[in-house]
């Protein structure tokens, strides 16, 4: 995703554009609760749902294992469903978020290999931000600024 600026201007009643520049002050308005809230709340969904659906739930549903590696998985580690071996993958979605920026990723080695598929593995895709995941980063971040503009008597 590209990095995005909003420049605002302020122009009116002196008392009200005094409040306002005192809560977006000189580094602009700090966005780390509601980012923060939105990476644990991704990496959540991420490691939960999209593997429990397997796929699915993101518009992007796994396609299955061919018949040979099924069998081999199988006997290897039985009940274990697609993507799925130790659990590491699983275990390494992460975040990092800051006033204005979060960062979210799988620290597991074959990780991408998945995600994107190869040329003998399909894409088997587990980090995607669907209409409804954004719509729930929306509203960390509203709930995030709210708040802010509450404490600031801006609301």
């Amino acid at each position: 995703m590209a990095d995005s600026d909003i420049t605002v201007t302020i122009q009116g009643d002196k008392e009200l554009v005094a409040k306002l520049k005192g809560f977006i002050g000189s580094d602009g308005v700090n966005l780390k609760r509601g980012l923060g809230a939105s990476g644990l709340y991704l990496t959540k969904f991420f490691s939960g749902e999209v593997f429990a659906s397997r796929g699915g739930v993101i518009g992007k549903p796994w396609p299955r294992l061919n018949d040979s590696y099924a069998a081999w998985k199988a006997r290897r580690w039985p009940g274990r469903p697609p993507l799925i071996q130790s659990g590491e993958m699983l275990r390494s979605f992460q975040f990092k978020d800051s006033a204005r920026k979060l960062e979210l990723w799988n620290s597991s080695d074959h990780f991408q290999f998945h995600q994107d598929g190869t040329k003998h593995m399909p894409q088997r895709m587990m980090m995607r931000i669907d209409q409804q995941r954004a719509a729930r980063v929306v509203k960390y971040m509203i709930g995030d600024i709210t708040e802010q503009m509450d404490k600031a008597d801006l609301l």
